[in-house]
Order: C-alpha cells, then structure tokens, then sequence
C-alpha cells in the first residue's frame, strides 16, 4: 500500500512538477487579450461565475480609487467572443446597488450572487449585505450582520458556500473588525430562513487559529480549510482544518509548505486543492502555484518573481561593473596627490591629526602644488560623475523591469480590433511562434469564430495579490491584483488537465 502511494506520488511530481529547463514557458498557462476596451485596472475586488460568464465587482486602484462597477466577460472555454460588458455602475446612487466597496466577499447560491462586508471608503468597513439577481440584473439590499444586535464590520474576510442535505449557507472565517481587530471565528448566513439568517457559528477559541485576514480558504467537502494570513505583527505559514459538522479545528502538520503570505487564493477542483500567489513580505509578492493532495503540498510551479528581478538586476551590475572605473586605482591616485602634497610643504606627519588637518585651508600652496590640487578636483569630479552615472542606470533598468508589465503601443496594436479588413488578416494567421530554451511561446487565434481574441500560450501571471481566482470547468481563470501598488487588469486561464511537458 505505502508503495503504490509512493509511485502515485512519483507519477504526480512527474507530470505535475516544473523542472528547471522550463523557467521560461508554462504550458499549462494562457495569457487572454480581451477584445475591445479592457476595464479598470483593479486588486482586492470580487469576482464570482455563474452562466458561462465571469463577474467582477469593485475593487480599488491607487488613481481610480474604490471602484463600483459590475462587469463580466465569457468564459474563455465558451463560444462567445472574449469581451467585457458592464453590467451595472452606480456613480450618482440613482439605483439602488452596493456602490464603491473594496476588501469584500462575493459568492453565488443558485441564482444569486451575495456580497459582503468590505470597505465602502478608505476608513472603516461596512457590515452591509448586497444580493445582485443574475436573472432580473437587480439589487437587493440584504440583512446587515448582527451578532447579538451589534453590527458586525468587517473586512479581509473569507466567504464560501456550504451545503449539507437540506440546507445551504455562507461560511465566514476571519477577517478584521473594527471593535475586535483581527479574529478567526466563524459566521454563518443562512439563504433558508427568511429572517435572522445571520449567527455565530463558532467563537474563537483557544484551539483555533489566531485571529487574522487575509488568508486562503476553500470548502472540501464538509470541510474549511484555512492557510496563511496576517495580522498586525506577522504573516502566518499555518495551515488548518475545520470540521463543519463537529465544529473542530485541526491544524494540518505537512512535509512542505507554500511559505508564510497572505492574499493568497484557494480554489477547489477533482483533483485537490490549489493555492495561487499572495505577498510574503513588502515588495515581495508570489506567483508559485501549489497543490495540496494526499495531505501534503506539492509544489507545481516555482516563484520566478525574484529570480527575474535578480537575473535583471545581476545584468545591469555587470554591465556596470565594465564601465565604471577601477576604484582601487582611484584611491590610490588620490592618496599619492595628497601624500606629495603634505611633502611639500613638510607637514606630512603634523597634518594628518585632526586637529590639524583643517588648517590646509589657510595655507597658499607653492605653484607647483596647484596643478595637482587641480588634478586631485578632477579626478573627484569625475568619481562622483560615475556615481551620478550608474544611479541614472540603475534608475532607468528598474523603470525597464517594470515597464515589462506594460503592453507598448506595438504590441496593443497586435491584440486590438481596428477594422472588418483587419480582422480577417488576423483570422487568416492561425499560429505564430517563437522558439526559445523553454519550447514555444506561440500567439495563437483558434479558428470559426466571428471575432478572434488572441492568447499568449505559455505565459503566467506575474507575482501579485489582491487577486481573484475562479474556476470554471477543467480551467482556473486568475484576474487582477497588485504588484507594489501597481493594479492589473490582465486576465489568465490555467489548464487542469493539459500535461506539463511543451509539445514538440
């Protein structure tokens, strides 16, 4: 038995597990260019399937501020073309609807999607309720949570759907409130009652979790699992298991980790658990992929983040180190023009004390010395200018790495429908390819469609959080997020069952 699991494992990391001659390209990963106008640039909103179609609401950009928008786009597995719609924005409050909301929850029970919680400005959270009608595409303002008649605000929580037998309610771990701070108890809102559907399902306890936000959580079963979080003073590395039906906490011991982070997102599938990105500390964001099966984590793609900031920064050292001058022999240049300088005037010894030293100022050096003063300037000018001058450098690589980011003009030319004649040039183009270590980056356009979306085949989301992930099918689709408070808008789809190896 121990060896038919060791082989499955075996099997598992053969398939599953990226080896180091394919850093580069990542078959199992697409990027996806939407046709038409892309929308806000966004992290820390809620994004929810349901129909074939995927709906984001809100979120926050460091220009745009707290976004109120409503917006979906097919699933890119479905036959309709991969555009964006807005489905409701509510700028003046003439409809009634959620409004600006950021750090808020969102899940989907048959045919309504149920927000919670979340910020509606950059000061206090809100304890409001918000059902949104996928049929009739209307708000409904639901039941604010109370807990004992206090309202409860709450912010950088987790909400997930748990159905048993006959009833069916939204689980809410976590999250920090205003009068409590960070928590980890539990809460229940049941879509069965008609009223008091709001209760403490369990309370925090000396067996649970600390109190935190942030954290990945998924329902499996009849069972919640929590990884990872923060609070005030840390970010958690911890996993845990709750039993919904006994109401007990068990902390998950395992071989391997994905590491302390917060912001991460679990999702469900046949398979297992998977756990993707999330920020290990400040300006060191994650886009590792993990998967947790046969309790333990097994680590599918690696954090290329700082390996690509080290390859980048370890060029732009060596292309510097061949250009600046030797400092050593700087130094020395310098140190032998004040040495025949202090000989000179006979005051080698006496000047170098510190009392002294100072006292060069008063003396009228011989003509003879002038031009080595000169000279001694120079040479100064010049060190500073070769500081100035790799400052400068390191600037300009460090608004190239970021700009890697960033679409040119060029390349939005590529993925932008301008005219009917233009489109069929671009549907004539099945695959373009570009060979490089890791197999092939292609640009494919499938065929039969009227409009064609393009898809950057082997490429993966850069490191983030504040994302969102979904699934929808044998494919899990990664939206938005933030990189040190730059927001995204790009969109990811990752295949489940394509196999790891590039094709050759």
């Amino acid at each position: 038995m121990k060896a038919k699991k060791q082989q499955d494992d075996a099997v598992l990391e053969e398939d599953l597990v990226r080896t180091k001659s394919q850093l580069d390209y990542f078959p199992k990963w697409q990027e996806l260019k939407p046709l038409g106008k892309n929308i806000h640039r966004r992290s820390y909103h809620s994004c929810v399937t349901w129909d074939n179609y995927i709906y984001v609401y809100g979120g926050y950009e460091t220009n745009e501020g707290i976004l109120d928008d409503l917006m979906r786009i097919p699933i890119p597995s479905s036959d309709k073309p991969l555009e964006w719609q807005q489905v409701y924005r509510n700028p003046q409050k003439e409809v009634k609807g959620p409004g600006p909301l950021r750090n808020h929850t969102a899940v989907v029970y048959e045919n309504k999607m149920y927000i919670f919680g979340g910020k509606e400005n950059l000061i206090q959270p809100c304890s409001k309720l918000w059902i949104f009608d996928f049929q009739t595409e209307k708000w409904d303002e639901g039941e604010d949570c109370k807990i004992n008649n206090h309202a409860v605000c709450i912010e950088g929580h987790n909400s997930c759907v748990f159905v048993q037998e006959d009833t069916a309610s939204m689980i809410v771990f976590g999250g920090f409130y205003t009068d409590k701070g960070y928590v980890s108890q539990i809460l229940q809102y049941s879509f069965k009652k008609e009223k008091d559907m709001w209760s403490l399902y369990q309370e925090q306890q000396k067996t649970s979790p600390q109190g935190r936000a942030g954290a990945g959580a998924a329902i499996l079963g009849s069972d919640l699992y929590v990884f990872g979080g923060c609070n005030y003073e840390q970010r958690f590395s911890d996993f845990w298991k709750f039993d919904l039906i006994n109401k007990k906490w068990e902390q998950i011991k395992t071989e391997k980790s994905p590491g302390s982070r917060s912001s991460s997102v679990i999702v469900t599938h046949s398979q297992g658990l998977y756990l993707f990105g999330g920020i290990h500390d400040i300006t060191h964001e994650k886009n590792d992929l993990w998967m947790f099966k046969n309790n333990d984590w097994v680590l599918l793609e690696e954090d290329n983040s700082r390996r690509q900031v080290n390859d980048d920064l370890n060029d732009s050292l060596d292309k510097a180190s061949q250009s600046k001058p030797n400092k050593q022999k700087e130094k020395a240049k310098i140190q032998d023009i004040q040495n025949r300088t202090l000989f000179l005037l006979g005051e080698d010894t006496e000047l170098r004390s510190p009392q002294r030293r100072g006292s060069l100022k008063n003396i009228s050096l011989p003509a003879g010395t002038q031009k080595i003063s000169t000279e001694q300037n120079n040479v100064s000018q010049a060190t500073n200018n070769m500081e100035e001058l790799k400052k400068r450098r390191w600037q300009q690589k460090k608004m190239q790495m970021l700009a890697e980011f960033e679409l040119t003009e060029e390349e939005k030319q590529k993925f932008r429908s301008s005219s009917p004649t233009t489109e069929q040039i671009k549907n004539s183009i099945n695959l373009i390819t570009n060979q490089d270590k890791g197999g092939q980056r292609k640009i494919s356009s499938p065929m039969g469609r009227k409009q064609q979306q393009a898809q950057l085949i082997g490429k993966k989301p850069c490191a983030r959080d504040g994302h969102s992930v979904v699934v929808a099918g044998e494919f899990m689709i990664v939206f938005g997020g933030d990189r040190n408070l730059m927001s995204f808008n790009d969109l990811y789809m990752y295949s489940f069952t394509m196999p790891t190896k590039p094709t050759k």
